[in-house]
C-alpha cells in the first residue's frame, strides 16, 4: 500500500470516529436535555400539587379536614418527632406548646369534626402561620 493509499485509510479512520465521537456526544446531550426536561415537568407537577392542596384552605371545615389537616398532622409528626398514637398526653402537649391552642385545633388528627364539616375553614392565612411555625420547629 502507498503512503497516499494509507494516509486516505488513515483520514477516512478519524473521520468515522469523530463522527461517531459527535453522535456519541449528540445522544449524552440530548439524555442531559431529556433529564432537564423530566425534572423540571416532576417540578411543575410538585407545584401543581401544592396549589390544588393550599386551595383547599379556603374552602369549608369538612375541605380542611379531609385534605389539609392530615398533610399537618403529618407534618408535624415527623418535625417534632412525637407519635399521635404512641403518646397523645406528650402529642397534646407539643402541639400545644408549638402552635398555641388558636392554631392547634387546625392541626390536630383528633379535631376533625364530621357535624360541623359546612362551616367555613380557617383560610390561608391560618395555613401560612401554621406552615411557618412547622418551619422554625
Amino acid at each position: 500500500m502507498t503512503a497516499t493509499a494509507a494516509a486516505i485509510v488513515l483520514a477516512l479512520i478519524l473521520y468515522r470516529v469523530r463522527r461517531f465521537a459527535r453522535a456519541d456526544t449528540s445522544v449524552s446531550d440530548l439524555n442531559a436535555v431529556h433529564a432537564a426536561a423530566s425534572q423540571q415537568e416532576m417540578l411543575n407537577r410538585w407545584r401543581a400539587r401544592a396549589a390544588f392542596t393550599i386551595s383547599w384552605a379556603d374552602g369549608t371545615r369538612g375541605d380542611w379536614d379531609l385534605h389539609l389537616r392530615p398533610v399537618l398532622a403529618r407534618e408535624f409528626e415527623q418535625v417534632t418527632k412525637v407519635r399521635a398514637h404512641r403518646n397523645h398526653i406528650q402529642y397534646e402537649a407539643a402541639g400545644e406548646m408549638l402552635f398555641g391552642p388558636s392554631l392547634w385545633q387546625w392541626v390536630d388528627a383528633s379535631q376533625g369534626a364530621r357535624d360541623r364539616r359546612d362551616e367555613p375553614g380557617p383560610g390561608r392565612g391560618v395555613l401560612a402561620e401554621i406552615l411557618a411555625r412547622l418551619e422554625r420547629a
